[in-house]
């Protein structure tokens, strides 16, 4: 399972960056839907990296964390593959205009936003339970790195409440959404991760 878990973890990477090398056309193209599609494969080629790192760290901390390691990539790869589902519908079934923009916009908010977000926070407890396996192990850099990614789950956490409470908040309001941050966030946190496997196998 590990050389599987392995090439898997590196081809989503290499998928990672082939999107983000594409990005541009891709949207020139109005393939948002392809778009989408890439990243359910990209995130369901790391499914086994929670299961892999339990194995490799052997620690009872991740027994935890491998569950919200495993609820994060999987709710990640369910909201694509449906938004996949329903930017295909709208652009290639919706040519007398049955469905409006603000349906289409609707529904599209439904399944990304909070959605995702929530699952970006459910990934920080994931690597603050890895930070802690990994200076469990003696593995101090590596503990660093993934406890200095679980800081972001403040990030997280103000931008699903300040798009949850009704009642704005100045301070959630503040952070902002970054896609460009989030995906690069994104390559880096599995980058790393990659490479210790990589070199612990």
């Amino acid at each position: 399972m590990l050389i599987s878990a392995l090439v898997m973890g590196w081809v989503g990477v290499l998928i990672h960056l082939i999107i983000m090398s594409t990005f541009k056309k891709m949207i020139k193209h109005n393939e948002f839907a392809f778009l989408h599609l890439l990243m359910v494969f990209m995130y369901a080629m790391w499914l086994p990296l929670p299961i892999t790192l339990y194995q490799l760290l052997d620690s009872h901390l991740l027994q935890v964390g491998i569950i919200f390691g495993f609820t994060y990539l999987f709710m990640i790869v369910v909201t694509m593959a449906l938004q996949v589902g329903h930017i295909t519908f709208v652009t290639k079934s919706n040519e007398e205009e049955n469905i409006s923009n603000e349906i289409a916009s609707y529904v599209m908010g439904t399944l990304s936003n909070p959605f995702e977000t929530i699952a970006n926070v459910f990934k920080s407890i994931w690597a603050l339970f890895l930070g802690l396996a990994f200076w469990n192990a003696g593995e101090y850099l590596m503990s660093i790195l993934m406890l200095v990614f679980s800081l972001l789950f403040v990030y997280y956490l103000f931008i699903v409440l300040d798009t949850s409470v009704l009642r704005r908040i100045k301070l959630f309001s503040k952070v902002k959404a970054n896609t460009l941050f989030i995906n690069l966030e994104t390559l880096l946190f599995f980058s790393v991760i990659m490479f210790y496997v990589t070199f612990h196998i």
